[in-house]
């Protein structure tokens, strides 16, 4: 092989590092390129997407390079705005109420509670009349066919319980018994029966009507038992005379508290059932059903105003001027 000249040995070596210097200035000045200009260009790969497809576009500058420093106040400024709320001051606690010179003119509660009597015409007339007057609040619960007799039909002790509670009554107004002429059960069968005209019977069940007694009275309610009216069943009036003698008992032990209140007076006339009667602005009413028991509607209402003022009586009050008018 000849030699090279010499010219032509350094064009080669300058051929040969080019590459190299370039790549190097590459790096410090990117418009230096290795491919040769007179290359083909090859066929185009697939071209990346856009930035604004794979980010979020950023949001524009604003046009006052402040603006954002207004958006968001400096902490010294936000903490004077804060300072600038009003200020909540608890409200002072009020002076404690003087009493009311009108505190008795407050409503006294009444509580009916009873059988049948109760819970139809004439524990509804009283207790209408009872809210009528302006002193008075009236609540009423009554069970027909019910006493102290069948606690497994209607458990009084239990419900005589809830009610004094949830009413809380100054009176309690009380009209039971029609139904007790019969054999005394509990609630379940473990208890033992007590029959009617046994021996034991009179003791068992003023032992009950004494629990009974003991429940709605509480340590400073007032009790008005109302004692059964005349019947005009003979048989039935018999018993009767019983239940009200064993009841009288009872409410006496309880003491000033309690008081019985008669009602046969009323409904007889003699030994006779009174049948008719003055009530209201009407003569002549008929007060009894044909069985002799159960009370017409005008025998309700005649029952109920013969009761009406000795409830008013009991809880101390008195009568309204048109009531005092109307009684003469």
């Amino acid at each position: 092989m000849g030699s090279i000249p010499m010219s032509d040995a350094r064009l080669t070596t300058w051929q040969l590092l080019s590459p190299a210097i370039c790549l190097a200035l590459a790096v410090l000045a990117p418009g230096c390129s290795t491919e040769k200009t007179d290359r083909q260009p090859s066929t185009p790969g697939p071209t990346a997407p856009p930035a604004a497809a794979i980010t979020a576009e950023a949001p524009p500058a604003p046009d006052n390079p402040d603006a954002s420093a207004q958006q968001a106040p400096k902490p010294e400024a936000a903490n004077a705005e804060a300072e600038a709320q009003p200020e909540i001051i608890e409200a002072a606690p009020e002076p404690e109420p003087k009493p009311d010179p009108r505190a008795a003119e407050r409503p006294q509660k009444v509580l009916i509670l009873g059988d049948s009597l109760a819970a139809t015409g004439i524990g509804a007339l009283l207790e209408k009349k009872l809210d009528q007057h302006p002193d008075i609040d009236c609540a009423r619960k009554g069970k027909s066919s019910s006493g102290l007799a069948r606690p497994d039909f209607f458990d009084w002790m239990g419900e005589a319980k809830r009610q004094v509670k949830a009413h809380d009554p100054h009176l309690v107004v009380v009209i039971i018994g029609g139904n007790d002429g019969q054999d005394l059960t509990g609630k379940t069968k473990k208890i033992k029966r007590v029959h009617w005209q046994s021996d034991g019977w009179d003791a068992a069940y003023r032992e009950r009507t004494d629990a009974f007694l003991k429940e709605i009275a509480g340590d400073n309610r007032k009790v008005l038992w109302l004692g059964l009216p005349k019947m005009g069943l003979s048989s039935f009036d018999k018993k009767l005379e019983l239940i009200r003698g064993i009841q009288t008992e009872a409410v006496k032990a309880v003491g000033e508290r309690a008081t019985y209140f008669d009602t046969v007076p009323f409904t007889a006339d003699g030994d006779q059932l009174l049948k008719k009667a003055d009530v209201g602005n009407k003569k002549d009413q008929t007060l009894r059903a044909d069985d002799g028991i159960h009370f017409t509607m005008a025998g309700s209402e005649y029952f109920a105003d013969k009761i009406y003022p000795e409830v008013v009586q009991t809880l101390g009050l008195e009568l309204t001027v048109d009531e005092k008018a109307a009684g003469e």
